[in-house]
């Protein structure tokens, strides 16, 4: 699936955007520059991870992202949204709120916080996501495993097909490894339908590669990958799916056929 001439294009798209965005900073440094959201984290947990690249440049594309994550929240506290309209529809400062692609993004900066042994920037997802307001109790659970966070295993998921994230909370929910693992490959298998469903901006992007454009730069499930690490699993079971990142965070991804 993966094209290096079309990663190369989508890269260089997203390069672009970030330096827009982050021109657009800097002139209006009280708006919130949105395409810094998606490039900034395509940049990190998708592309350059899909391509090989070493892990220290994905850790450090993931380290900016997550420092503009501060910035925005040191914005939203100084200059807090006061419009109806725009509270209203859940608009916010954050990286990781304020729209379906950075919820649909979310969970991966989870799982990438928890691998990369980070809490310090988990507290700060954790502070992104409670102001965006989009609760999923996966995501609390998940967050739970390294700081704490209120969550009720037993509450239903939001209507539109979310509850595909169930047998990750049984993951996270789990007292043995063998069940833990049972719930991973329940959860991996339905991982794609079930962001389909949901709206993930990226899935099925295989089947739109242009080389003008770019378009597919990889599908990753870095939240199975955080519980395997957190609980110590053998992962052998999990290395089916070709987005699970099997490789862990140790060299980048092994890549996508």
């Amino acid at each position: 699936m993966f094209k290096e001439e079309f990663f190369r294009q989508s890269y260089q798209n997203n390069l672009w955007l970030l330096n827009v965005a982050l021109e657009g900073m800097h002139e209006f440094p009280t708006s919130p520059p949105e395409t810094v959201v998606d490039s900034l984290y395509v940049l990190t947990t998708i592309a350059e991870y899909t391509a090989g690249y070493p892990i220290e440049i994905v850790r450090d594309r993931f380290a900016q992202a997550i420092e503009y994550s501060r910035l925005c929240l040191a914005i939203d506290e100084k200059y807090p949204v006061d419009d109806p309209e725009l509270i209203e529809e859940g608009w916010t400062m954050s990286v990781w709120g304020g729209g379906a692609s950075g919820r649909d993004f979310l969970v991966n900066a989870i799982g990438l916080c928890l691998l990369f042994e980070q809490a310090d920037w988990l507290e700060i997802v954790k502070r992104c996501y409670e102001l965006d307001g989009f609760i999923d109790t996966s995501f609390n659970a998940l967050i739970n495993m390294v700081i704490p966070m209120d969550f009720d295993p037993k509450a239903k998921f939001r209507r539109g097909g979310y509850n595909f994230r169930k047998p990750l909370l049984q993951a996270i929910m789990a007292e043995s490894k063998e069940e833990t693992l049972k719930h991973l490959n329940a959860y991996l298998a339905g991982w794609y339908d079930g962001n389909r469903k949901i709206g993930n901006p990226l899935i099925d992007t295989h089947l739109e590669q242009d080389p003008e454009y770019g378009g597919y730069i990889g599908y990753w499930s870095f939240e199975s990958a955080g519980i395997v690490y957190l609980k110590d699993l053998d992962d052998t079971s999990l290395r089916q799916y070709l987005y699970y990142p099997k490789g862990g965070l140790g060299s980048g991804a092994e890549t996508q056929t």
